[in-house]
Formats: structure tokens, sequence, C-alpha cells
């Protein structure tokens, strides 16, 4: 959520800002289009730290946020370290004791920090914030640097270089009941970075209320087992699809979006809520609407996707609109490769199978996807709207990787914003920190899931030796049955091929289409649908 000028800060009992509910959210706060040079009310940045313009406005759609300085010793004490602070009062236990504090950031090439010292950091306080009760902290630096190891993909962003948009969280309980106040901290100490390029950036800062977790460990709550006892108070839509009532109404909702969408689960080997903070999205300025005017001022668009579910089918309807930072199109500046499309809104609809079928018949690309295995084009959609296209570009035999921005992803001739591998920026309920199976990123167009990069803790999918992928980068286990794996750094990145039969609709044919292979062209964006009935 973002508002011109302003932090938005909210407590989870207030009205909804700006036609966002708040969705268990306590603080949101959006830094990339405040303006002039001061972090929004409510922000202190402290130390080696400034507020101001990530990167080159000319090259890359990152507005402005906090810039951490491990080179330099900016304030002149002697030490690098620095942070961006905040204070929110009004915590109370009635509304439960578990909470997330998440960030977006960028780790430039020469950022670095001994010790690990790259920290997420909870401060705990009674009687109105005067009295200090415990802090925790947890240092994430670690995931920076087995990120940079593992999502290494030769060639990519050659003009801006490998660092992406990553999400990092801290999940907590609060130590006491008497909590009423929070500090909440992002920041770094003992900063040994290098070179001109040694920052690291934040624009997306927020806390949210999350549930419980089943087995009332300090874990992450994808790590609570998956038990009957779970599943018995979800209600089943099909497949694997649930619809959670929390002790409500056990009637599914006719539509799930941005006041919802963490009700709509799907069960792997844990409960998942892959659409949960994915819903909304930004119109940016310089980019085009869906009657190919040109934005002049940013729009919020909380709309940008609502699903809908039917006895046979999730019905996705998106807008296609990116929610994370992009490189700038067209590129007028020639910072990847001369991209001259805009990005632009669409009004897209995608039908995923609730229970997907194996296709006997399918057939996955050879080298150069001459068989047509996977027609041009989408291939799928991501958790936030946004559509996959096959390893390939405008040139049939050229591989996309490195045309891509620093999120994986560009405008195509007909100004769809798209991926060609592994979405980096994509925000999940629980942040992929190579420390388990990864979550759900999307989903191909034949029904099967597509999880992030990694297959168990420290080990990516295309490396696995006793449980490998095939060549459609897919396998299967017990609890997740037939799925695909991104494979960064290898071809092909997102999926090799339909491990399923795709719904023809996704291609502007009939249910079934002609098979693999003989796919036709889509016929453009249809009308955007009325909200479902």
């Amino acid at each position: 959520m973002r508002l011109i000028g302003w932090l938005i800060v909210f407590l989870a009992v207030a009205s909804p800002v700006m036609g966002e509910a708040t969705d268990g959210n306590l603080l949101r706060a959006r830094f990339d289009a405040a303006i002039g040079a001061k972090p929004p009310d409510g922000f202190e940045i402290v130390g080696d730290a400034r507020f101001g313009v990530l990167g080159n406005a000319n090259l890359e759609t990152s507005g402005r946020g906090v810039r951490l300085f491990s080179a330099t010793d900016v304030n002149g004490d002697g030490q690098r370290s620095g942070a961006v602070v905040c204070r929110l009062k009004g915590i109370s236990p009635e509304a439960g004791r578990w909470y997330r504090l998440h960030i977006r950031g960028l780790a430039q090439v020469g950022f670095a920090v001994q010790q690990e010292l790259l920290y997420l950091k909870v401060e705990f306080f009674k009687d109105q914030g005067r009295n200090s009760l415990d802090m925790i902290r947890k240092t994430f630096y670690a995931q920076v640097e087995q990120d940079r190891r593992d999502l290494a993909d030769a060639g990519t962003n050659r003009q801006l270089g490998p660092a992406t948009w990553r999400h990092f969280a801290l999940e907590f309980r609060t130590p006491f009941p008497q909590v009423d106040t929070l500090r909440l901290s992002a920041g770094f100490e003992q900063g040994a970075g290098r070179g001109p390029q040694a920052e690291f950036w934040i624009n997306d800062f927020d806390l949210k209320a999350i549930p419980e977790p089943a087995d009332y460990a300090p874990r992450r709550p994808s790590s609570a087992p998956l038990t009957d006892a779970a599943l018995a108070r979800l209600v089943p839509l099909g497949g694997r699809w649930y619809y959670d009532p929390r002790g409500g109404d056990r009637q599914p909702p006719t539509q799930f979006d941005a006041a919802n969408a963490d009700r709509l689960v799907y069960c792997s080997a844990r409960l998942e809520t892959p659409f949960a903070g994915n819903t909304t999205a930004w119109l940016r300025s310089g980019w085009l609407d869906t009657a190919g005017r040109p934005v002049g001022r940013d729009r919020y668009v909380p709309d940008n996707m609502v699903i809908g579910v039917t006895p046979s089918h999730l019905v996705i309807r998106s807008h296609n609109l990116p929610n994370h930072p992009t490189a700038t199109f067209p590129d007028r500046w020639r910072a990847i490769d001369g991209n001259p499309n805009y990005i632009q809104e669409k009004n897209l609809t995608h039908y995923i199978p609730l229970e997907p079928r194996e296709n006997p018949q399918h057939v996955a690309m050879d080298a150069q996807n001459s068989n047509r295995a996977l027609p041009g084009g989408p291939i799928g959609v991501a958790v936030n709207g946004v559509i996959f296209f096959n390893p390939f570009d405008h040139i049939a035999n050229g591989d996309a990787v490195w045309r891509l921005d620093r999120c994986c992803g560009h405008p195509s001739p007909m100004y769809a914003y798209h991926y060609h591998k592994y979405p980096v920026c994509l925000k999940s309920p629980w942040t992929d920190d190579g420390t388990d199976h990864s979550p759900v990123i999307g989903f191909a167009f034949d029904g099967f899931a597509v999880y992030g990069p990694y297959e168990a803790a420290g080990q990516l999918a295309k490396d696995a030796r006793d449980h490998p992928l095939n060549e459609f980068n897919g396998h299967s286990d017990p609890e997740r049955g037939w799925h695909y794996h991104v494979t960064p750094g290898k071809f092909p990145h997102l999926i090799g091929g339909y491990w399923g039969t795709m719904d023809g609709r996704n291609r502007g044919g009939p249910p079934g289409g002609p098979g693999p292979g003989r796919m036709p062209p889509g016929r453009g964006p249809l009308p955007f649908p009325p909200p479902f009935r």
C-alpha cells in the first residue's frame, strides 16, 4: 500500500485505507513514492544510512527507500553501522501474540558485513513504551550470501548487474502479554563492503499479525505439521484447495481478493496461502492503462488479481501488473537490451484445473523448442497474477534470460509484463530462505504447482540426486504429488513442457486445446469480467 508523501500506518482494528483491507496488517509502509530526502513520518534513519532515490531512475523503477552503506562511514562516528527504525504502539494480546516483520531489500554486489550482522530486530516495551522488557534479533546475511551463490545466473542483467530484490522476514511471539509497544528495526553492523556498489536497499517494511503455529514452537508456520485435525477445520473446494472459515460460516465466498486471499489454502506438505499479500498492485507513472493511454500518476489497483473457484477450476482474473520493482520500460537507456515495449495494464483470465491430470502424450522441449512443446506467450501464472512465458523470447531460438530486469521479467511486444525464469521478487507468505522445500510460487496452465528452487534445506532441486527432476522440470513426492521446480542457472528455468493437460481457454481456444506443439496463437486480452457471483 502506498500514499504519495506519507507513510500508511494503521492498526488491525482501524478502517481500511484507500480501499485495501487491513488483512491483519499492523504496519504497512511503502517507501518508494515518498517525496524528498526524509523518511515518512514514524520512521527514523540512524547511523550510516540515508533515505533517498534507489538506483538510477532512468534505468529502474524502484522509487525511494532506505540506503544502508556498508563501505562508508557516512556519519563520521568511526563505525560502519546503520538502521531504519519504527516505534509502533497499540499492541494488544487480545489480537494475538504472533507477528511477522517483513522487508523487501536488495543487496548490491559489494555489500558485505562481518559476523553476519545484517538483521531484523524487535524490541518489546510495556507502559506505553516507557519500560523495556526484552528483544529478539534475526541475522539474515547468510541468506544474502546463499542467494548470491544458489541463484546466480550467468549473463542475467548484464547492465543492471546480478543483484535482485528479495524478501526477508522475522516471525516472533510477544514474550509477555503486557507488551503494548514494539520498536522495529532493519539494519547492519560491522560493515565490510567494498567498491561503489556496497549498499543494501529497503523499499517495503511491514508488520502483520499471523496465526499461532499449530505446534506452538518459535518456528515459521510453514514448518507446522499437516494433521487430520488441521484439514478438518477447512472446507474442501476440490483437489488440493481449501477454504479456511476460521470458526465462522463454512460457505466459501464468491471470490478471493485482498480482503480474504489468506483464507484460500493450498495443501502440499503443509498448508499454504500462496495468494496472501499478492492480490494488489500499483499502475505506475509511465506505464499504459488498458486503453493504451500513458499513466501520468501512480494509481493503486486493489483488484489486480481476483480469484474464483468453480467445481473444476481456479479462475484467476488479473490486470497483470507486477507488485515489485522493475526496470524502466521502454528501455531507452539500453539498461538491458533496448526493449522498446511498455508495461501495460491487462484484462486476463486464467483457468487452473483443481485436479490436474497427467497427459499421456506429454512432450518436453528440445534444446531450442523447435518441437513447440511449449507455445509462445503465456504458459502459466505466478501467485501475484503475472504470467509465465517459455524460456525463449521473440527470437525463437534465443534464451531470454539475459534480457530480463532484476526481478526476472520484462514486457512483451504486446506490452504484457511476464517472467521467463524464477521470479525472485515474488512475495511468499513464508520467505524462501533455503531452509526447507520452497513454497508455491505459481501454477502452470495444466494445473500443476510451480515451486521455488529448493528441494530441501540447502539443496537446489536441480542438483538433487536421490530425487532428480525430469526434462519437464518436474517430479513427484507423496506430499505434493507431481509438481515443477524453477531451476536458476539451468535451462529450462521454469517448466520444460506441460506434464498435464492444459485447458485451451488459456490460449484463446476451446477447452482441451489442440494438444502440445500445435497451440493456436492467442487472441489477446479478453474484456475483464464482472465480479464473481
